[in-house]
């Protein structure tokens, strides 16, 4: 799998700068710049007075990606909700929630050979299960899932309105539960994700975090290591299995958008995500359904677990279990 990242890397960056190279060996824009157009051009931080981005670089698909106002410097990474599986009052009442944000590392006009090679950005996520319905409202586990990734953008057309929209490599990404002795569960992983769209045949606004377009679909592959410790669990319980057979070696995922009906609630999407590459007896779904509500920052929020690998602590127990909550974004 090392290997594999090597290569794609490798590939990725000769796609990127193929694209510069005839940018390269034309002329710059006219180097006699009226002074009065200078000082009315912004200042950009990352480059002398005297090198302002270019035409070509400000219209290089980089640049569109990642000076757009919507990218933040922080910004929602995974779907943000609060989530509950019974009335309060029932004693095996669960909370379900998760907070999820990622930060932008570098400025967005960084330019090399007139292109944004390094769009790194820095992600948290935590998700937590709150027994509500016990009397002292305990908290079963939390699992705190920080990693480091870079996001190239493509947008290279394949076929009619589906789209590569783009690669995502990550050379770490680690999660655990904060929990000691024999509830200690803890992984890391590099990973590359690719990312496929179908472009919607109407200009679809972004909110709650929602596809920009019709329709998604993402592999995401890994290579992981630290879970010894989770084996050796497994190991004394009398299991074969390993941890990867329930989590997997990567991840895929289909999101369709805006599919039900129109009018007033015409914004929502459906999420399904599944482990590959794992043991077929292990298998597990997450369904995800939210409905954006009129005049509101939230949304309705749905969520169907079946299977293995809810949490880490529940990695091999099988569930099947219904949420319903609300979603929101920043």
């Amino acid at each position: 799998m090392y290997k594999l990242v090597v290569v794609i890397i490798i590939l990725m960056f000769f796609a990127v700068i193929g694209d510069a190279g005839e940018l390269l060996v034309r002329d710059d824009s006219p180097k006699a710049v009226p002074q009065a157009d200078k000082l009315s051009q912004p200042q950009d931080v990352n480059n002398p007075e005297d090198r302002l981005p270019t035409e070509q670089q400000q219209k290089s698909p980089q640049t569109e990606y990642f000076g757009k106002k919507k990218d933040r410097p922080v910004s929602t990474h995974k779907v943000n909700y609060f989530s509950i599986n019974h009335w309060p009052g029932n004693n095996s009442a669960q909370v379900k929630f998760q907070i999820s944000m990622k930060f932008r590392v570098l400025e967005p006009n960084l330019y090399v050979l007139k292109y944004n090679l390094f769009p790194a950005y820095f992600a948290y996520t935590q998700k937590s299960l709150w027994n509500v319905g016990q009397q002292s409202g305990p908290f079963e586990e939390s699992n705190y899932n920080p990693e480091l990734f870079l996001d190239y953008p493509v947008n290279a057309e394949i076929i009619g309105r589906f789209t590569l929209r783009n690669i995502v490599i990550s050379p770490i990404e680690h999660e655990s539960n904060g929990l000691a002795g024999d509830q200690s569960r803890g992984w890391n992983r590099q990973y590359v994700m690719i990312r496929f769209g179908l472009e919607s045949k109407e200009k679809l606004e972004v909110t709650n975090s929602f596809l920009p377009d019709k329709a998604l679909l993402y592999v995401k592959l890994w290579d992981a290591w630290g879970y010894s410790e989770t084996d050796a669990y497994l190991r004394s319980m009398g299991s074969n299995n390993t941890f990867l057979d329930y989590m997997g070696r990567g991840e895929i995922g289909v999101s369709v958008r805006n599919f039900l009906w129109g009018g007033s609630l015409r914004d929502h999407q459906l999420d399904i995500k599944t482990p590959i590459f794992g043991d077929k007896r292990k298998n597990s779904y997450e369904f995800q359904f939210r409905q954006q509500l009129p005049n509101m920052n939230f949304a309705l929020y749905l969520q169907y677990w079946y299977g293995y690998g809810e949490t880490l602590l529940r990695f091999d127990q099988f569930g099947r279990r219904g949420f319903v909550g609300l979603s929101f974004s920043y």
